[in-house]
C-alpha cells in the first residue's frame, strides 16, 4: 500500500503530515501559475483560495460570507485582510494551482477518507427497521467530529422510495426491510475534503435492486480502470451510459448522476469529469491529481437505486484508492432472519410469489365451490 494512514497527532517519533512543507508547496504552486499568466496579481475572496495561499482559517461560519480577502503579487508574497475594494477575480489561475495535489495535501486527503470509513462502520451497525434517516445524520456526524472533522457539511442520507428520483437532502424517513438505502458523507479534515458515497439495503434486497447495484459498480469500475497517467478524462466518461439510457432526456438533466470532480480544500475542484463537458473537453489525467469518481442506476422497480462512490489518487503507476468502506457487493445492515427453515435469504422481495402448495389450494377449492379461479 503506497500510502500511508497516520494518527491524527504531530509526534517526534515519525514523519507524519509536514504543515511547513504543505504551506510552502501550496505557496508556490499559486506563484508558478501566477507567473504564467498574465495578470499583475491574484485577489482571493473564496476561502479555500484564502487559506491555500496564507494557512489560515477563522472557521467554517466564514466559509461563505465573502468578507476575508488574501492578494498574491507577481514576485511577491501573500497579503491578508479582512476587508477591501472590489478587484477582478482570476479563479482559474488558482483552480490550475489547486489541480496537482502535493504529498501532504494526499496525506490529508486519505486522513479525511479514513474517517468515512469509521463513520460508515458505525452506521453499518446501527442501521435497523426503526432508525431513521436524521438519526443516520447525527451518527455520522457525531463519529467524525469526536475524530477530529473541522466542519461536516453534509450527510445526505437518502432511503426507500425517496432513492429515486435521486434528492439530496436527508428526512426523518424511518427504515424499513427490504428498504435500499445511500448515504453521501462530506467533510473536512484541515481544510481537506471528502465526498464519499456508499449504498445498502435493509435486512434483505430484492432482485431488482441487486442488479441495479451491480450495473452501478460496473460503470463505476469500468471508470476507474482507466484512472492513469496519460489517459484523459474523455476517456472516462465514454464508458458511462448516455443519459437516455437510465431515464433522462439529455445530459444537462442528468448530471452529477455519472460524475467525476477533483476534490482537495472544495468538494467540487477540477478536473470535472461528465458526458456533458469531456467528450470535447479531453484534459490529460496526470499524477497527483485526486478525485472522485461517482456513478447512479435506478432499478426496473421503478423506486430504488444504486449509488456508489470512491476517491482516487493518481500515482506515477496508476491509481490508488482511499475510500476503502466495502462497495464490491451490495451489503446488507440489520438483523437477518431466522425461520424454522433456517437462514432467511437475503435476495428477496417484500411480497414472495405463492408457493406450487398455494396455487393448488386455490384451484381446489375453486372446483369444489364452483366458483371461478382467477390468476
Amino acid at each position: 500500500m503506497a500510502l500511508k494512514t497516520y494518527g491524527p497527532m504531530a509526534v517526534d517519533w515519525e514523519n507524519r503530515i509536514d504543515f511547513e512543507r504543505l504551506r510552502r508547496e501550496r505557496l508556490a504552486r499559486a506563484k508558478a501559475q501566477l507567473a504564467k499568466s498574465e495578470c499583475g496579481a491574484l485577489l482571493c475572496f473564496d476561502m479555500n483560495n484564502v487559506r491555500y495561499l496564507t494557512a489560515t482559517h477563522i472557521g467554517t461560519w466564514a466559509q461563505d460570507k465573502m468578507s476575508r480577502f488574501a492578494l498574491l503579487p507577481q514576485n511577491g508574497e501573500p497579503v491578508l485582510w479582512d476587508f477591501g475594494s472590489a478587484a477582478k477575480h482570476h479563479q482559474q489561475i488558482m483552480s490550475d494551482a489547486r489541480v496537482i495535489k502535493t504529498q501532504d495535501e494526499i496525506s490529508l486527503l486519505n486522513h479525511a477518507a479514513m474517517m468515512v470509513d469509521a463513520a460508515y462502520d458505525e452506521l453499518y451497525r446501527a442501521m435497523k427497521p426503526g432508525f431513521s434517516e436524521n438519526q443516520a445524520v447525527g451518527l455520522a456526524s457525531k463519529v467524525l467530529y469526536d475524530m477530529g472533522s473541522e466542519y461536516v457539511e453534509a450527510v445526505n442520507a437518502i432511503s426507500g422510495e425517496r432513492c429515486n428520483p435521486h434528492p439530496h437532502v436527508f428526512s426523518d424517513r424511518v427504515l424499513r426491510p427490504g428498504d435500499p438505502v445511500y448515504y453521501d458523507i462530506l467533510h473536512s479534515y484541515m481544510g481537506y475534503r471528502t465526498c464519499y458515497y456508499r449504498c445498502f439495503t435493509i435486512g434483505y434486497a430484492s432482485h431488482a435492486m441487486i442488479d441495479a447495484y451491480k450495473r452501478c459498480r460496473e460503470y463505476l469500475d469500468a471508470a476507474i480502470s482507466l484512472v492513469r497517467p496519460g489517459r484523459t478524462i474523455a476517456e472516462i466518461a465514454s464508458v458511462w451510459p448516455k443519459a437516455q439510457e437510465f431515464g433522462f432526456p439529455n445530459e444537462e438533466a442528468a448530471f452529477a448522476l455519472q460524475y467525476g470532480h477533483g476534490i482537495g480544500l472544495a468538494i467540487w475542484e477540477k478536473p470535472v469529469i461528465s458526458r456533458l463537458v469531456s467528450l470535447e473537453h479531453a484534459h490529460e489525467i496526470k499524477p497527483g491529481m485526486v478525485f472522485a469518481l461517482e456513478t447512479f442506476w435506478p432499478s426496473t422497480d421503478g423506486w430504488s437505486a444504486a449509488r456508489i462512490e470512491e476517491e482516487i489518487v493518481v500515482t506515477e503507476a496508476g491509481h490508488e484508492v482511499i475510500t476503502r468502506f466495502p462497495a464490491e457487493e451490495l451489503l446488507v445492515a440489520g438483523a437477518h432472519y431466522f425461520t424454522v427453515n433456517g437462514p432467511l435469504s437475503t435476495a428477496r422481495e417484500n411480497e414472495a410469489p405463492p408457493s406450487r402448495h398455494v396455487v393448488e389450494m386455490v384451484e381446489a377449492s375453486a372446483k369444489i365451490e364452483r366458483v371461478g379461479a382467477t390468476e
